[in-house]
């Protein structure tokens, strides 16, 4: 699934922070590392000067025992290039700095966004500001896994085990209830024909129920991940999805939050969809790994 990793850099020592965790990746799952950058149609007047930059990122990860390549790309849109090329070449993953050239903070709109966005493949986001800070995060000792209740959602976890093939991480499994929401119409029947004490244990009645299906569910997928060998933990949430998921990865001490950018969308709930996708990609300060919606679904016969 991983048998090649694209990693693009733009020059930048922010960007190389991603080399520490695609070393790692790298032994452990034995996959080829292709280094790339793109620059300006303009900029090919340096053309041996950027390839020497790559080249010796390449000669670095060779060194440390990666099997690695690279290549530079001129294009007017390093998104775009990059994208096109994920494809051509058939990788199963791009690992990629939040923070380039400028240092700015992972934004709408920048190259990181653009590609997670436009891709239909896996991405391993990071946001260390040093390399010594790479190196201490890229073990990836426990992993946090948000889960809706749906199918869609649970198309990650495949993913997840695959990724983390070779370690002795463990994987925290959660679940975030919000609060019981009740039509209007639905709120006027009840007031119209309960007491107020009677309906007070009636909506604990229906949180109880709801707290017990989703442990249940939760146990589910965790009782099959443990029969394939790893090591997990679930627990469920009530609250608000994105503030919790980011709370709980702090709590926990979290070393990899892993999310599917689909799941739950009836109606009103969209779960780990645009706002909340955004404000946990926005807020995290772990490294991502996402799996963004895909026309086809691998591992279809996992579930």
């Amino acid at each position: 699934m991983y048998e090649r990793i694209l990693v693009p850099l733009d020059g930048s020592i922010m960007a190389e922070n991603i080399l520490p965790f695609v070393e790692g990746i790298s032994k452990r799952l034995g996959s080829e590392v292709i280094l790339v950058s793109v620059f300006p149609e303009d900029k090919k007047v340096l053309d041996r000067p950027l390839r020497a930059y790559i080249e010796k990122r390449v000669s670095e990860l060779q060194a440390l025992g990666v099997k690695a390549s690279g290549m530079v790309v001129y294009g007017e849109d390093p998104a775009e290039e990059i994208l096109a090329l994920s494809e051509k070449i058939n990788v199963g993953l791009i690992a990629l700095s939040a923070y380039g050239r400028s240092g700015t903070k992972w934004r709408l709109g920048g190259v990181p966004s653009k590609i997670l966005q436009g891709t239909r493949i896996p991405l391993l986001l990071t946001r260390t500001f040093s390399f010594d800070e790479a190196m201490r995060q890229r073990e990836f000792k426990k992993i946090l896994v948000p889960l809706d209740g749906s199918k869609a959602a649970e198309d990650i976890l495949p993913y997840v085990e695959e990724f983390l093939k070779g370690s002795d991480s463990e994987v925290l499994l959660l679940h975030v209830l919000e609060s019981l929401r009740i039509p209007p119409y639905v709120e006027s029947i009840i007031e119209a024909t309960m007491e107020p004490e009677e309906r007070e244990n009636w909506k604990e009645q229906k949180e109880k129920e709801r707290l017990e299906e989703a442990q249940g569910y939760l146990k589910e997928v965790a009782d099959r991940l443990r029969e394939r060998g790893f090591k997990v933990k679930e627990t469920v949430k009530m609250g608000d999805i994105a503030e919790l998921i980011l709370s709980i990865a702090s709590e926990e001490k979290c070393d990899l939050l892993a999310i599917s950018s689909h799941g739950k969308q009836s109606g009103v709930t969209r779960w780990l969809f645009g706002d909340v996708a955004f404000k946990i990609i926005e807020g995290a300060m772990i490294p991502l790994f996402i799996l963004p919606k895909r026309k086809g679904l691998l591992f279809a016969e996992y579930h």
